[in-house]
């Protein structure tokens, strides 16, 4: 069947291509009668014309699509993928109810290949576990004005936005649920952003010897968790904390729902869950620079609570 073209609408219609195009795609500098546009759309349903999404997005110099950049974390114990398989299908919702298409990638840190956001002229970007060396590449291959949202980082750069959990809160909260002066220990993923590690054990309050950063070593990972048999463990991340439980009982542990799927735990497990999620808070962040570019907009810190 030969697909509808502006050209059949316009002839349907009485009017010229150009008048269909103003009207179809709502162009605010042209005066069109209100009887001329009914007689368009009209056409356009009769025909079942379907617009071209490239071709429009090409007329208002938008594409319409927003990426998700991952950069790969040599050793990860948990893919990302995998970790952030909650953010990124909320993500998707979203994007899909405001008209936008998701494209998700990974980054070698080592050999970053910055084409995918050149060539696909992404309106906008959630870079996830950024390191400094990528990210200013990253936000010079952006086009101008196109709004970068960084996410589980941070970055010494005040013109991009972060959003990222509220640890300190989170740590002042399980040190006041604890009783006073009880010792505990620490594991978290290994992250490429080093500061955000660093976070995390900063607001801890706790000496090196007590945190772990856990990579693929699993033989590291089991004789941390010996030399700290006598303590309570935090573990940052559920898929983290599933693989803790090998060694440890779930009375001991209390997990921090970094990837939000926290009904993957047992229920005897103390758990801190965000207080929204992170797919709504970073979408809103996007929503807001993507309408105003250089509006005023602050970081984001979401809070986590505790739950059993």
């Amino acid at each position: 069947m030969k697909k509808t073209t502006l050209r059949d609408v316009a002839k349907e219609a009485g009017v010229s291509v150009a008048t269909v195009s103003y009207v179809l795609n709502h162009v605010s500098t042209q005066t069109i009668p209100e009887e001329t546009r009914q007689r368009v759309f009209t056409a356009a349903s009769k025909l079942h014309y379907v617009q071209n999404l490239t071709a429009k997005s090409l007329s208002l110099g938008k594409t319409n699509v927003l990426g998700v950049l991952f950069v790969s974390t040599g050793g990860a114990r948990i893919p990302k993928p995998v970790s952030y398989g909650v953010f990124l299908d909320g993500l998707e919702r979203r994007c899909r109810e405001q008209g936008y298409h998701l494209l998700v990638s990974q980054i070698d840190p080592a050999e970053p290949n910055f084409e995918i956001i050149a060539e696909r002229k992404l309106d906008g970007v959630f870079l996830i576990d950024a390191i400094e060396q990528s990210f200013h590449a990253i936000s010079r291959n952006l086009q101008y004005g196109s709004p970068l949202i960084i996410v589980d980082s941070l970055i010494d750069d005040s013109l991009f936005r972060q959003v990222n959990p509220d640890f300190q809160r989170m740590f002042n909260d399980l040190s006041a649920s604890l009783p006073a002066g009880q010792p505990y220990a620490l594991i978290h993923e290994r992250m490429s952003n080093e500061r955000y590690q660093e976070i995390i054990r900063s607001a801890s309050g706790l000496d090196e010897s007590s945190v772990f950063a856990a990579g693929s070593d699993e033989d590291q990972l089991r004789h941390f968790i010996q030399r700290h048999e006598d303590k309570p463990l935090v573990v940052v991340n559920e898929f983290l904390a599933l693989q803790v439980l090998k060694y440890r009982s779930p009375e001991s542990l209390v997990v921090v729902c970094t990837s939000e799927c926290p009904e993957l735990l047992p229920e005897r497990v103390k758990k801190f869950v965000f207080s929204r999620s992170k797919a709504e808070v970073a979408f809103s962040l996007m929503s807001a620079l993507l309408h105003t570019p250089f509006g005023a907009s602050e970081d984001e810190y979401i809070s986590l609570s505790m739950t059993n």
